[in-house]
Protein backbone atom coordinates (compact mmCIF):
# COMPACT_ATOMS: atom_id res chain seq x y z
CA UNK A 1 0.00 0.00 0.00
CA UNK A 2 2.49 2.25 1.00
CA UNK A 3 4.36 1.45 -2.38
CA UNK A 4 0.98 2.11 -4.45
CA UNK A 5 0.90 6.15 -2.57
CA UNK A 6 4.26 6.73 -3.79
CA UNK A 7 3.92 6.12 -7.05
CA UNK A 8 0.85 7.78 -7.62
CA UNK A 9 2.41 10.91 -6.00
CA UNK A 10 5.43 10.42 -8.86
CA UNK A 11 2.46 10.45 -11.36
CA UNK A 12 1.31 13.80 -10.35
CA UNK A 13 4.60 15.22 -9.92
CA UNK A 14 5.40 14.39 -13.14
CA UNK A 15 2.25 15.81 -13.88
CA UNK A 16 2.36 19.17 -12.94
CA UNK A 17 6.65 19.50 -13.91
CA UNK A 18 4.94 18.70 -17.83
CA UNK A 19 2.37 20.84 -17.15
CA UNK A 20 4.90 23.79 -15.89
CA UNK A 21 7.05 23.20 -19.09
CA UNK A 22 4.18 23.22 -21.40
CA UNK A 23 2.54 26.38 -20.04
CA UNK A 24 6.20 28.00 -20.04
CA UNK A 25 6.94 27.06 -23.43
CA UNK A 26 3.38 28.42 -24.36
CA UNK A 27 4.43 31.67 -22.73
CA UNK A 28 7.70 31.77 -24.87
CA UNK A 29 5.91 31.37 -28.10
CA UNK A 30 3.35 33.68 -27.31
CA UNK A 31 5.87 36.21 -26.61
CA UNK A 32 7.93 35.73 -30.04
CA UNK A 33 4.98 35.76 -31.99
CA UNK A 34 3.04 38.69 -30.32
CA UNK A 35 5.57 40.97 -30.08
CA UNK A 36 7.40 40.54 -33.24
CA UNK A 37 4.60 41.65 -35.57
CA UNK A 38 3.51 44.66 -32.94
CA UNK A 39 7.25 46.24 -33.14
CA UNK A 40 6.98 46.07 -37.38
CA UNK A 41 3.60 47.87 -37.44
CA UNK A 42 5.23 50.40 -35.20
CA UNK A 43 8.17 50.95 -37.16
CA UNK A 44 5.76 51.25 -39.78
CA UNK A 45 2.95 53.47 -38.60
CA UNK A 46 5.98 55.79 -37.27
CA UNK A 47 7.35 56.07 -40.97
CA UNK A 48 3.73 56.88 -42.86
CA UNK A 49 4.09 60.81 -41.51
CA UNK A 50 7.25 61.20 -43.52
CA UNK A 51 6.48 59.19 -46.52
CA UNK A 52 2.62 61.19 -47.01
CA UNK A 53 4.66 64.33 -46.33
CA UNK A 54 7.31 63.51 -49.01
CA UNK A 55 4.52 62.32 -51.67
CA UNK A 56 2.41 65.86 -50.70
CA UNK A 57 5.46 68.11 -51.21
CA UNK A 58 5.92 66.20 -54.31
CA UNK A 59 2.34 66.78 -55.66
CA UNK A 60 1.86 70.32 -54.15
CA UNK A 61 4.98 71.47 -56.16
CA UNK A 62 4.37 73.62 -59.22
CA UNK A 63 6.76 74.80 -62.25
CA UNK A 64 8.34 78.56 -61.61
CA UNK A 65 6.15 80.58 -63.95
CA UNK A 66 7.92 82.21 -67.26
CA UNK A 67 7.63 86.11 -67.52
CA UNK A 68 5.98 86.75 -70.96
CA UNK A 69 8.07 89.58 -72.42
CA UNK A 70 6.70 92.79 -73.72
CA UNK A 71 5.12 92.54 -77.26
CA UNK A 72 7.00 96.25 -77.45
CA UNK A 73 10.43 95.62 -77.78
CA UNK A 74 12.81 98.02 -76.45
CA UNK A 75 14.80 99.53 -79.63
CA UNK A 76 18.55 98.81 -79.14
CA UNK A 77 20.38 101.76 -81.09
CA UNK A 78 23.35 104.14 -80.46
CA UNK A 79 21.06 106.97 -81.33
CA UNK A 80 18.72 105.91 -78.20
CA UNK A 81 18.62 108.76 -76.12
CA UNK A 82 19.48 106.78 -73.03
CA UNK A 83 17.44 107.36 -69.26
CA UNK A 84 18.60 110.63 -67.23
CA UNK A 85 17.79 112.40 -64.34
CA UNK A 86 14.63 114.85 -65.19
CA UNK A 87 15.57 117.79 -67.07
CA UNK A 88 15.45 121.41 -65.84
CA UNK A 89 13.05 123.44 -67.57
CA UNK A 90 15.40 125.24 -69.63
CA UNK A 91 15.63 122.08 -71.67
CA UNK A 92 12.27 121.65 -72.76
CA UNK A 93 11.56 125.08 -72.85
CA UNK A 94 13.99 125.60 -75.60
CA UNK A 95 12.60 122.87 -77.40
CA UNK A 96 10.12 122.82 -80.82
CA UNK A 97 7.94 120.09 -80.54
CA UNK A 98 6.50 118.76 -84.20
CA UNK A 99 3.90 116.26 -84.93
CA UNK A 100 0.63 114.83 -83.86
CA UNK A 101 -2.40 116.88 -82.29
CA UNK A 102 -1.76 115.79 -78.90
CA UNK A 103 1.14 118.18 -79.13
CA UNK A 104 -1.29 121.23 -78.45
CA UNK A 105 -2.02 119.65 -75.11
CA UNK A 106 1.27 120.36 -73.77
CA UNK A 107 0.13 124.64 -73.57
CA UNK A 108 -3.12 123.20 -72.48
CA UNK A 109 -1.81 121.72 -69.51
CA UNK A 110 0.62 124.05 -69.12
CA UNK A 111 3.84 122.02 -69.40
CA UNK A 112 5.50 124.53 -71.13
CA UNK A 113 6.16 127.70 -69.16
CA UNK A 114 9.12 129.52 -70.95
CA UNK A 115 8.62 132.60 -72.41
CA UNK A 116 8.52 131.16 -76.15
CA UNK A 117 5.69 128.16 -74.53
CA UNK A 118 3.22 129.79 -77.56
CA UNK A 119 5.46 129.39 -80.60
CA UNK A 120 7.02 125.72 -79.81
CA UNK A 121 4.19 123.69 -80.55
CA UNK A 122 3.19 122.79 -84.50
CA UNK A 123 1.16 120.68 -86.02
CA UNK A 124 0.08 119.85 -89.31
CA UNK A 125 -3.57 121.41 -90.34
CA UNK A 126 -4.83 118.02 -90.53
CA UNK A 127 -3.54 117.22 -86.76
CA UNK A 128 -1.97 114.29 -88.08
CA UNK A 129 1.78 113.83 -89.00
CA UNK A 130 1.32 110.63 -90.93
CA UNK A 131 4.69 109.05 -91.78
CA UNK A 132 3.94 108.55 -95.51
CA UNK A 133 3.96 112.23 -96.03
CA UNK A 134 6.43 113.63 -93.99
CA UNK A 135 8.49 114.88 -97.54
CA UNK A 136 5.14 117.59 -98.23
CA UNK A 137 4.29 118.26 -94.73
CA UNK A 138 3.67 121.57 -93.46
CA UNK A 139 2.67 122.67 -90.22
CA UNK A 140 0.54 125.67 -89.03
CA UNK A 141 2.24 128.50 -87.38
CA UNK A 142 1.20 128.98 -83.98
CA UNK A 143 1.94 132.61 -84.25
CA UNK A 144 0.75 133.32 -87.52
CA UNK A 145 -1.58 130.71 -88.71
CA UNK A 146 0.64 130.20 -91.82
CA UNK A 147 1.85 127.01 -93.24
CA UNK A 148 5.72 126.29 -93.07
CA UNK A 149 8.11 123.12 -93.84
CA UNK A 150 10.60 122.04 -91.63
CA UNK A 151 13.10 123.81 -93.06
CA UNK A 152 11.36 127.33 -92.95
CA UNK A 153 10.28 126.83 -88.85
CA UNK A 154 14.12 126.09 -88.41
CA UNK A 155 15.35 128.98 -90.46
CA UNK A 156 12.70 131.71 -89.07
CA UNK A 157 12.70 130.42 -84.84
CA UNK A 158 16.04 128.52 -84.62
CA UNK A 159 15.85 126.32 -81.74
CA UNK A 160 17.82 124.50 -79.53
CA UNK A 161 16.29 121.31 -79.97
CA UNK A 162 13.66 120.03 -82.38
CA UNK A 163 11.54 116.58 -81.40
CA UNK A 164 9.67 115.14 -83.71
CA UNK A 165 6.31 113.05 -82.92
CA UNK A 166 5.01 111.17 -85.58
CA UNK A 167 1.06 109.78 -85.78
CA UNK A 168 0.74 106.12 -85.77
CA UNK A 169 -1.71 106.51 -88.29
CA UNK A 170 -0.87 104.34 -91.43
CA UNK A 171 2.72 102.92 -90.06
CA UNK A 172 1.54 99.48 -91.89
CA UNK A 173 1.80 101.09 -94.93
CA UNK A 174 5.09 102.63 -95.01
CA UNK A 175 7.96 100.80 -96.44
CA UNK A 176 11.58 101.07 -95.43
CA UNK A 177 13.16 103.02 -97.91
CA UNK A 178 10.43 105.31 -98.13
CA UNK A 179 10.69 106.31 -94.56
CA UNK A 180 14.37 106.52 -94.75
CA UNK A 181 14.62 108.78 -97.57
CA UNK A 182 11.98 111.03 -95.97
CA UNK A 183 13.49 111.24 -92.27
CA UNK A 184 16.92 111.88 -93.90
CA UNK A 185 15.04 114.90 -95.74
CA UNK A 186 13.87 116.39 -93.12
CA UNK A 187 17.29 116.32 -91.30
CA UNK A 188 18.77 117.81 -94.05
CA UNK A 189 15.92 120.83 -94.29
CA UNK A 190 16.27 121.66 -90.73
CA UNK A 191 20.21 121.59 -90.66
CA UNK A 192 20.67 123.56 -93.95
CA UNK A 193 18.85 126.05 -92.61
CA UNK A 194 19.88 125.88 -88.41
CA UNK A 195 23.15 123.30 -88.49
CA UNK A 196 23.03 123.71 -84.66
CA UNK A 197 19.85 122.67 -83.85
CA UNK A 198 19.35 119.18 -82.79
CA UNK A 199 17.44 116.66 -83.83
CA UNK A 200 15.31 113.91 -82.06
CA UNK A 201 12.79 111.78 -83.84
CA UNK A 202 9.85 110.02 -81.50
CA UNK A 203 9.12 106.77 -82.24
CA UNK A 204 5.44 106.27 -83.36
CA UNK A 205 3.25 105.20 -80.07
CA UNK A 206 1.17 101.57 -79.55
CA UNK A 207 -2.38 101.54 -79.98
CA UNK A 208 -4.76 100.82 -76.98
CA UNK A 209 -6.76 97.73 -76.92
CA UNK A 210 -9.87 99.33 -77.44
CA UNK A 211 -8.06 100.16 -81.12
CA UNK A 212 -10.76 98.56 -83.13
CA UNK A 213 -8.80 97.61 -86.51
CA UNK A 214 -6.09 95.13 -86.55
CA UNK A 215 -4.00 96.82 -89.52
CA UNK A 216 -1.70 98.39 -86.56
CA UNK A 217 0.02 95.02 -84.60
CA UNK A 218 3.06 94.93 -82.81
CA UNK A 219 4.67 93.72 -85.25
CA UNK A 220 3.73 96.83 -87.33
CA UNK A 221 5.41 98.95 -84.19
CA UNK A 222 8.45 97.36 -83.63
CA UNK A 223 9.37 97.25 -86.94
CA UNK A 224 8.88 100.81 -88.33
CA UNK A 225 10.24 102.06 -84.81
CA UNK A 226 13.72 100.32 -85.61
CA UNK A 227 13.53 102.06 -89.12
CA UNK A 228 13.19 105.15 -87.18
CA UNK A 229 15.99 104.37 -85.25
CA UNK A 230 18.14 103.36 -87.76
CA UNK A 231 17.35 106.58 -89.42
CA UNK A 232 18.61 108.37 -86.51
CA UNK A 233 22.06 106.61 -86.20
CA UNK A 234 22.09 106.87 -90.08
CA UNK A 235 21.75 110.56 -90.21
CA UNK A 236 23.62 111.36 -86.70
CA UNK A 237 20.49 112.59 -84.95
CA UNK A 238 18.94 110.86 -81.49
CA UNK A 239 15.91 108.59 -81.28
CA UNK A 240 13.86 108.48 -78.01
CA UNK A 241 12.03 104.81 -77.70
CA UNK A 242 8.95 106.25 -75.75
CA UNK A 243 7.07 103.39 -77.39
CA UNK A 244 8.46 100.87 -74.87
CA UNK A 245 8.02 103.17 -72.00
CA UNK A 246 4.61 104.12 -72.61
CA UNK A 247 3.40 100.91 -73.16
CA UNK A 248 1.88 98.57 -70.42
CA UNK A 249 3.55 95.06 -69.91
CA UNK A 250 0.80 93.45 -72.42
CA UNK A 251 1.69 95.48 -75.13
CA UNK A 252 -0.78 98.21 -75.28
CA UNK A 253 -1.18 101.29 -74.95
CA UNK A 254 -3.03 102.19 -71.33
CA UNK A 255 -6.69 103.03 -71.73
CA UNK A 256 -6.59 106.34 -69.62
CA UNK A 257 -3.55 107.22 -72.42
CA UNK A 258 -5.91 107.34 -75.18
CA UNK A 259 -8.64 110.23 -76.36
CA UNK A 260 -11.25 107.53 -77.33
CA UNK A 261 -10.05 106.37 -80.49
CA UNK A 262 -7.23 103.49 -79.12
CA UNK A 263 -4.63 105.72 -80.89
CA UNK A 264 -3.58 109.21 -80.66
CA UNK A 265 -2.79 110.22 -77.11
CA UNK A 266 -4.76 111.48 -74.46
CA UNK A 267 -4.00 114.45 -71.86
CA UNK A 268 -2.46 111.73 -69.53
CA UNK A 269 -1.02 109.91 -72.38
CA UNK A 270 0.84 112.93 -73.91
CA UNK A 271 1.88 114.02 -70.16
CA UNK A 272 3.20 110.76 -70.04
CA UNK A 273 4.94 111.01 -73.45
CA UNK A 274 6.55 114.54 -72.03
CA UNK A 275 8.17 112.97 -69.34
CA UNK A 276 9.73 110.44 -71.34
CA UNK A 277 11.32 113.49 -73.07
CA UNK A 278 11.97 114.80 -69.57
CA UNK A 279 13.98 111.87 -69.10
CA UNK A 280 15.64 110.83 -71.76
CA UNK A 281 18.11 114.18 -72.19
CA UNK A 282 19.80 114.66 -75.22
CA UNK A 283 23.44 115.60 -74.47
Amino acid sequence: MKNKNQTTNRIWSLGIVLCLVLAAGCLIFTSVIGNTPREKVERTIAATPEVTAAADAVESAEPAATPTPNPIQKIDSPAALTQTDPAAGDYVNNMYFLGDAALKLLNDETLLAGSEKDQQVWCPESGVMDLNSLSSVTFVSPVTGNNAPFGDIAFVNRPETMILLPSTDNANLITESSLKAALKSVVESIQAESPETKIIFSSIIPVARSYQYEDITFEVINRVNGWIAEAAAENNVKYLDAAFDLAGTDGFLPENFQNGDGMHLSADGLKAWFNCVRTHVYP
